[in-house]
C-alpha cells in the first residue's frame, strides 16, 4: 500500500468521461502569482502545488474529476487482469450519442526524481487505441522529450534503449495497458515501469481508505501498533474525551471472525459506529494523513472532504499539506468541498482553488480562480474569495443564487 517512489503530480487531462465531454486540464505547477510562495514545493527549479481544491454546484462533475484520476490509475493497476470477459474501466459522456464511441482519453505528466514523464492513454470499454510514455528532464526551461514507448492498437513501437520488451508485446492483449503488464516484467529496465506502477497504486489505495469497511482498515490499523497513539494525539485535538481505541476480533452470526473497532469513554467501551460521522470520518481519512505527512510521498485525492468534519478541522487538515515541516514528504492534496473557510488568501493560493461547472450542453468545465487574473474580472490578493465566490462572481454556484450581487 505504501509506495516509496519520490513523485509529483504536475498536471492532468482527460476527456469524454461521464459529465467530462470536452477536454479539461488540471494544473498543479504554480503560476506567477506571488502570493504564498512558501506554500509551493520546488524541484529543479520547478514551483509545484501540494494541494488542488474544487468548489461547485450539486452535480456540476467535481466527483467525476476525482473518480476520473482514480479510474486512470486503477486502470493501470487492473488491465493486465482483463480478458474478453470484462471491460476496461471507462464510462464515456453518455447524453451526446457521438461520444458513447468515441475513447476516452486520460493524461498524466509527473516527476519522479530528476525526470518529468508523460503518460496517457486513450480507450473504450472494448480495447486501448492509443498509449504513450515519454520523458525528458525536469526543468523550467523547455528539455528535450524522448519517446519511452507509442502504442496503436496493438501496434507498440519502443525506443531504441527498451528494445528489449519488443519480443513480449505479442503477450499484450488489447485490453491490457502495456504500462501495466510491462511493471510485472523481471527485467533491470522495467524498474521505470515498477516506479510509475507502484505511484499510481499508492494513490488508489490511500484514496480508497476512507471508502473502505470498518474490517477493512481495522486490518491496517492492526498491522501498524504505532497508529493508535497517533490518531489518539490527532483526534485529542478535536475530541479530547475519547480516552482510547482498540481493534478487537470476535465472531459474527455467520461463525466468521471480523475484526471491530471499539473506542472507550469513561471508563466504558462502545463501538465505533456510536461515535459522531465527524469521528469516524476522521479514523478513516487519518490513515491517508499518516501516510501521506509521515511516511512517504503520496498524492492523496478525497471527494467531499469537508463531509461531516468542522471547518477548523478542515482547515487544519489542509494546512498540514502546506506546513514544511509537517509535510516533509512533499505530499500532495486533491479534494473537493462545499464549506468556504479555505477560500481566503491565508489560507490557499488562487492557483490552488479551482471551480467546476456545467455549460449549456451539460459539458462539466472547470477553471482556477488564478485565471481570472487575465480576464476583465482581475481578482485581487487581499479581496474575500469566499464572499465573491457565493454572490457568484466566480461563477460555478447554484442557478438560483446565479442572480446574487
Amino acid at each position: 500500500m505504501v509506495s516509496e517512489v519520490n513523485a509529483m503530480l504536475l498536471q492532468f487531462r482527460v476527456k469524454n468521461y461521464r459529465s467530462i465531454g470536452d477536454e479539461i486540464i488540471i494544473d498543479l505547477t504554480a503560476g506567477k502569482g506571488r502570493e504564498l510562495q512558501n506554500f509551493c514545493i520546488e524541484k529543479n527549479k520547478v514551483k509545484i502545488l501540494p494541494i488542488i481544491s474544487f468548489y461547485g454546484n450539486n452535480a456540476s462533475g467535481k466527483s467525476n474529476i476525482i473518480d476520473a484520476m482514480l479510474c486512470m490509475f486503477e486502470s493501470v493497476m487492473d488491465s493486465h487482469r482483463y480478458n474478453e470477459k470484462y471491460g476496461l474501466l471507462t464510462t464515456p459522456f453518455f447524453y451526446d450519442t457521438t461520444m458513447r464511441n468515441t475513447p476516452t482519453e486520460f493524461e498524466v505528466f509527473f516527476t519522479i526524481d530528476r525526470y518529468e514523464y508523460q503518460y496517457g492513454f486513450a480507450t473504450t470499454s472494448e480495447k486501448v487505441h492509443e498509449e504513450w510514455l515519454y520523458r525528458k528532464m525536469l526543468s523550467t526551461n523547455n528539455t528535450a522529450l524522448k519517446v519511452i514507448f507509442e502504442r496503436e492498437h496493438e501496434n507498440i513501437q519502443f525506443a531504441s534503449s527498451y528494445k528489449d520488451f519488443e519480443n513480449l508485446t505479442g503477450l499484450i492483449g488489447e485490453k491490457n495497458l502495456a504500462l501495466s503488464f510491462l511493471a510485472f516484467q523481471k527485467n533491470r529496465k522495467a524498474k521505470i515501469f515498477q516506479n510509475i506502477h507502484n505511484w499510481m497504486q499508492g494513490v488508489v489505495a490511500s484514496s480508497n481508505v476512507a471508502l473502505r469497511k470498518e474490517e477493512d482498515y481495522a486490518e491496517f490499523y492492526e498491522q501498524f501498533d504505532y497508529l493508535k497513539s497517533a490518531f489518539l494525539e490527532f483526534i485529542h485535538e478535536f475530541d479530547p474525551l475519547l480516552e482510547d481505541i482498540k481493534i478487537v476480533e470476535e465472531m459474527n452470526r455467520d461463525g466468521e471472525f471480523q475484526f471491530r473497532i471499539i473506542t472507550k469513554h469513561n471508563g466504558e467501551w462502545y463501538p465505533l459506529d456510536i461515535e459522531s460521522q465527524g469521528t469516524q470520518k476522521l479514523f478513516s481519512i487519518f490513515i491517508s494523513l499518516h501516510i501521506s505527512l509521515k511516511m512517504a510521498p503520496t498524492l492523496f485525492i478525497c471527494d467531499e472532504l469537508d463531509a461531516s468534519i468542522h471547518p477548523l478541522i478542515l482547515r487544519r487538515i489542509v494546512s498540514m499539506f502546506h506546513d514544511k515541516e509537517q509535510n516533509k514528504m512533499g505530499s500532495q492534496l486533491i479534494f473537493t468541498a462545499h464549506n468556504t473557510i479555505m477560500l481566503d488568501r491565508h489560507e490557499l493560493r488562487r492557483d490552488e482553488i479551482w471551480f467546476v461547472e456545467k455549460d449549456e450542453r451539460g459539458y462539466t468545465t472547470t477553471y482556477s480562480l488564478d485565471s481570472f487574473k487575465s480576464s476583465d474580472k482581475q481578482i485581487r490578493s487581499d479581496m474575500s474569495y469566499g464572499k465573491h465566490y457565493l454572490s457568484g462572481r466566480f461563477g460555478a454556484i447554484p442557478y438560483a443564487n446565479s442572480g446574487v450581487n
